[in-house]
């Protein structure tokens, strides 16, 4: 059964191990420190038997919050983890008073895009040629969600 609940110091090296499987460039050791220290970030993990299989990473500021990574284990993408975590995420920063969720997501992450839409972001506007990529640059599309909302 999957566990969803907030990462602490004592699931660094869980995060560490995770993330560069996620993205690339990884973030470093010091970075996830970093983020899981913060008094303004929301982080959260989902656990089978203790095992992390995903994460989001969020800051907040006043009322207003922002997705910094979401990230699942290749062999569990699309499997419903992203949506349970950012979910999670959703109820919490409700309780939390905030009022704004704002990502930033590749024009080309047709899975994320959908995602996200089905948990009712929409678009606020791009950043032309945001992402760098191996032929050029693509867009980064602004999102946003009332959480609660």
């Amino acid at each position: 059964m999957a566990e969803v609940r907030v990462l602490e110091l004592a699931d660094l090296a869980s995060l560490n191990k995770l993330q560069p499987q996620c993205f690339d460039p990884p973030w470093s050791q010091d970075m996830l420190r970093a983020r899981l220290l913060h008094p303004r970030c929301l982080n959260l993990g989902i656990f089978c038997d203790g095992d992390l299989q995903g994460f989001v990473l969020l800051s907040y500021l006043l009322d207003e919050a922002e997705v910094l990574q979401v990230g699942v284990a290749p062999q569990y993408q699309r499997s419903g983890l992203a949506r349970l975590l950012l979910t999670h995420a959703l109820v919490q920063l409700a309780r939390m008073g905030i009022e704004r969720l704002m990502l930033e997501v590749r024009a080309s992450n047709q899975p994320a895009l959908g995602l996200y839409r089905a948990l009712g972001f929409i678009e606020d506007g791009r950043r032309r040629g945001y992402y760098p990529t191996a032929t050029g640059h693509e867009d980064a599309v602004l999102m946003s969600v009332r959480p609660g909302g």
